[in-house]
C-alpha cells in the first residue's frame, strides 16, 4: 500500500511532496532533482503581475497627466549603466528568469557570458535596451518615476526621488498631483507579502528578506538548484554564509 509522506522523515524543500512516498514498514523516497522542483508553475505569479499591474497603471497616470515630461523610454539606459548592484526577492529573480528561458539558446549563452563581469552596466542591457525588459524587477520598473518613502521622510532624508531628466518644464516636486506620486514604502510592502506566499506556497517555507538573488545569478543558473536558506544575504547584498 503507498501512502504520501508517511515515513520518509520531514519533507525535503527541493523534492515535490507529490513524489515522496513511503510503503508502509518499508520507507522509501522518489525524488525529482531540485532543478525540476524549481520549475514554475502557470499561475504561480499571478500575484506579482497583478502587482505589477498597478505600477504600470501608476506609471501610464503620470505619462497622461504630464506629457513630454517623462524621458525614460526604450533608447535612455543611463540608470541601467549606474546602478552599482541589482538584488531581486524570489519572485523577481523566477519571473525574470521565465523571460530568459523564452530567449534563443545563443542570446542565453552571450548573457550568461556578459554577467561574469561586474555592474555596472546591467548585463542584460544590450544597445541602450533591456533584454528582459517586460520582466524587469519592481526598482527597475518603478525608478526615474516620482516615488516617495515615507520612513525616509520620518528621519529626516529626502523622500522624494524621481530621474533628474523628468518633469524639468515644473516648478519643482510640489507641482506633482499626489496621486502621480508612487508610495514606493507601500509597494515594497506588497513585493514582500507576494513574496511570502510564492515561498510558502513553492517550497513550503517562510520568507525572509535576505532570500535574494543578483541579477549575475538568475543568469548563470543559480535558481535551477536555490532551495529556501541557500545563499541568504543581508539588506545591502553581501553574503551572510
Amino acid at each position: 500500500m503507498l501512502r504520501r509522506w508517511r515515513s520518509c522523515g520531514p519533507p525535503d524543500p527541493g523534492i515535490s511532496p507529490d513524489v515522496q512516498l513511503s510503503v508502509v514498514g518499508f520507507p522509501f523516497c522518489i525524488g525529482l532533482s531540485q532543478a525540476v522542483a524549481n520549475e514554475i508553475p502557470p499561475g504561480a505569479f499571478a500575484e506579482y503581475e497583478a502587482l505589477i499591474a498597478r505600477v504600470d497603471a501608476f506609471q501610464a497616470r503620470v505619462r497622461e497627466r504630464y506629457p513630454g515630461q517623462i524621458e525614460c523610454r526604450a533608447g535612455c539606459s543611463e540608470c541601467c549603466r549606474k546602478i552599482p548592484r541589482l538584488t531581486l526577492s524570489p519572485v523577481e529573480a523566477f519571473y525574470l528568469r521565465e523571460q530568459l528561458r523564452r530567449l534563443p539558446p545563443e542570446e542565453q549563452s552571450r548573457l550568461r557570458e556578459a554577467s561574469r563581469t561586474a555592474m555596472p552596466p546591467c548585463p542584460i542591457l544590450a544597445n541602450d535596451a533591456c533584454l528582459l525588459h517586460r520582466n524587469r524587477p519592481m526598482l527597475c520598473r518603478s525608478y526615474g518615476y516620482p516615488t516617495v518613502s515615507p520612513q525616509l521622510l520620518k528621519i529626516g532624508q529626502p523622500g522624494l526621488n524621481y530621474c533628474y531628466k523628468n518633469f524639468t518644464g515644473l516648478g519643482g516636486p510640489n507641482a506633482l498631483d499626489q496621486d502621480c506620486i508612487l508610495n514606493v514604502d507601500r509597494v515594497t510592502e506588497e513585493l514582500w507579502e507576494v513574496n511570502r506566499r510564492f515561498v510558502a506556497g513553492r517550497w513550503g517555507a517562510i520568507f525572509d528578506r535576505r532570500m535574494a538573488f543578483t541579477v549575475q545569478e538568475v543568469l548563470q543558473g543559480a535558481l535551477d538548484d536555490w532551495s529556501p536558506g541557500k545563499g541568504r544575504r543581508d539588506i545591502g547584498g553581501r553574503p551572510d554564509r
